[in-house]
């Protein structure tokens, strides 16, 4: 026998075949495409050829759709030992009438015509040592197809000299459907993958291996948006007294006096709302377990349903399959068909005319897909009714055990963020003391008293002020290029320190982004500071000045953390509410929780753009 065809007289959706070895393991028969002679060698349809790990499961996918799946151990030597050394598999794909004139694939079996369904020519070697395919372990082969037509048969190829064909040993096609590796079934929703892959690096890592994509998948079952959020604490803090926003409660400033800037935590109710729309990754990540192994849920069959099963986003229709494992595929598909024309859309308002018409016709089409499976009638496992009967309770055992699972991880990171926000708290009332402390010493000093209702000035003499309402604006060149700049004014006759808003590290002002004016002593000298960091590297700026002056320009130079303490240590005989050391230390603080909550909510983004990609069918229906 100079050459191996297999023809393949064919199913509708894919075939599915056993390839096993007929000649004794002592015995391999050399196994070539054609002979040396073969007038059509040159036409002849190309071979692809694919390296393989024996040591490990492979799937192999050729360019036409042929799918070889490789279990661990499947080949065997002359000597019928395990082959567990790399191997090459040469595979060859005649499926076009096109490829089977050219290569002379004449279909006919000892001169009568065969009807077929394709062809393809399959050798496997190691190191040119031609091997056999275990009958215990053997490959597992899917061929793309159009058409289902009964009482297909499986044929050897024989090829002469001259080319000619000759197909024997026809073999009836496995009805069964036959169990895959779970773990080489993709579970997850369209998409997914790639959307992980697309959103690295992600928590330090830059590649997105198969545990971090089903972990990140899985975790959808249990996120909550709102608690990332809810833990949140402002990081942005400065005196009161000219915060647009202030408030005075039972002769306190209020907790929202105190805050600055924008504290943005972004919207978490549409990704709330659509997290309830879409299959439960806590179920998918219940399936793909050891028992259901030897289920139809292990079989590329149920795969290729599960992706028309997450478009329709019900759970209902999962459970379908679920549990009733004893059935065969093509009722199921039929019940599912059935239920899926019959659901309710959750969440849509009868007014809400377009949506409806619009789910409804989605559900329509999806309907008409699982019928059509039906109609490709194909059946079950072997002994279906056995596994069936050892999954009976197990199903909702283990999910809740999932669920469990999930929702404790929910729950540790919650407990983590409670934590981490306790401690930001601390710090942060710490601060706004210090703030507090600093305005009274200020305003003090200007002859203002403290109230019930606030800050009163009980000098309305006519005596002239040595104080007043001034404007000042410092600009830091090129501030925006470093990571962080903070600006402070020292009232030198007061021994009082102020250190300047910005919302953009180059723009420094006093009192609120829109007046930009503080009480400050009237033609007195001041020194203006600046401090910044870019990564390890500190930089230092100083300007002395009088005040009245509206604006002024600082540029930063290099300089050692020695260098700036020095410069500010001429004011450690200041009270410490007015030292910058004391400031520099919560804004050191402030900055690095600042960085963690870019991170957290960089993170939320992320996964609720995976949540729209697995909920794709909510997203789309609900207009979320």
């Amino acid at each position: 026998m100079s050459g191996r065809f297999l023809q393949l007289l064919i199913c509708f959706g894919f075939l599915f075949i056993i390839l096993q070895c007929k000649t004794p393991m002592e015995h391999i028969d050399p196994v070539n495409k054609f002979h040396p002679n073969d007038p059509f060698k040159k036409t002849m349809v190309p071979s692809q050829f694919f390296n393989i790990d024996t040591k490990k499961d492979n799937v192999v996918e050729a360019e036409n759709g042929t799918l070889i799946v490789v279990p661990k151990g499947c080949f065997k030597n002359a000597k019928g030992k395990i082959v567990e050394e790399n191997v090459e598999i040469e595979l060859a794909e005649a499926f076009a009438m096109k490829d089977m004139l050219l290569s002379n694939l004449m279909t006919t079996s000892n001169g009568e015509l065969l009807e077929t369904g394709g062809m393809i020519y399959l050798n496997v070697t190691a190191n040119g040592e031609q091997l056999n395919i275990s009958k215990e372990n053997p490959l597992y082969v899917e061929i793309p197809t159009q058409k289902r037509i009964s009482g297909m048969m499986a044929y050897k190829g024989e090829r002469d000299e001259n080319g000619n064909m000759n197909w024997v040993d026809p073999q009836p096609l496995e009805t069964f459907l036959q169990p895959v590796d779970l773990d080489l079934l993709d579970f997850l929703p369209e998409g997914f993958e790639n959307a992980v892959q697309m959103g690295m690096p992600y928590k330090g890592r830059t590649y997105a291996d198969k545990e971090l994509v089903d972990s990140l998948y899985y975790c959808l079952s249990f996120v909550n948006f709102f608690e990332i959020t809810k833990y949140l604490e402002q990081v942005e803090y400065n005196e009161p007294y000219n915060n647009s926003n202030k408030r005075v409660v039972d002769g306190k400033y209020t907790e929202e006096s105190y805050q600055y800037g924008n504290h943005v935590t972004g919207d978490s109710a549409v990704y709330d709302t659509l997290s309830k729309l879409c299959i439960d990754p806590a179920i998918i990540k219940t399936i793909k377990s050891g028992p259901y192994q030897n289920t139809l849920i292990a079989t590329k069959e149920f795969e290729m349903r599960l992706q028309f099963i997450f478009k329709t986003c019900q759970n209902s229709i999962l459970k379908i399959y679920i549990n009733n494992l004893d059935k065969n595929l093509w009722e199921l598909d039929s019940m599912a068909a059935d239920a899926i024309r019959n659901l309710n859309p959750p969440y849509l308002e009868d007014s809400d005319v377009w949506r409806f018409d619009h789910w409804k016709s989605e559900m329509d089409s999806l309907s008409l897909v699982f019928r059509s499976f039906s109609n490709q009638e194909l059946t079950n496992i072997k002994e279906a009714d056995k596994y069936s009967q050892l999954l009976k309770g197990y199903y909702e055992t283990r999910l809740s055990e999932v669920r469990a699972e999930l929702e404790g991880a929910q729950r540790k990171f919650v407990a983590s963020l409670q934590e981490r926000q306790a401690v930001v708290k601390a710090v942060s009332d710490d601060y706004k003391t210090l703030l507090w402390k600093r305005e009274k010493y200020r305003m003090e000093k200007y002859g203002f008293i403290w109230s019930q209702n606030g800050w009163i000035n009980v000098d309305v003499g006519t005596i002239p002020k040595t104080w007043a309402p001034q404007r000042l604006e410092i600009l830091v060149e090129q501030g925006k290029e470093y990571d962080q700049v903070y600006t402070y004014v020292i009232y030198t006759s007061l021994k009082s320190l102020y250190r300047l808003n910005t919302a953009d590290n180059e723009l420094f002002y006093v009192g609120n982004q829109d007046e930009r004016v503080m009480n400050m002593p009237k033609k007195q000298a001041a020194i203006a500071i600046s401090i910044a960091y870019k990564n390890e590297q500190s930089y230092l700026a100083v300007k002395e000045f009088k005040t009245g002056t509206s604006s002024l320009a600082m540029a930063l130079t290099v300089s050692t953390k020695v260098e700036i303490q020095q410069t500010i240590s001429k004011y450690d005989g200041y009270a410490e509410a007015n030292r910058i050391d004391k400031d520099i230390g919560y804004m050191t603080f402030f900055a690095e929780e600042k960085k963690r909550q870019q991170e957290l909510m960089s993170e939320k983004e992320f996964v609720g753009q995976l949540l729209m990609v697995a909920c794709s069918c909510g997203f789309k229906t609900y207009g979320l």
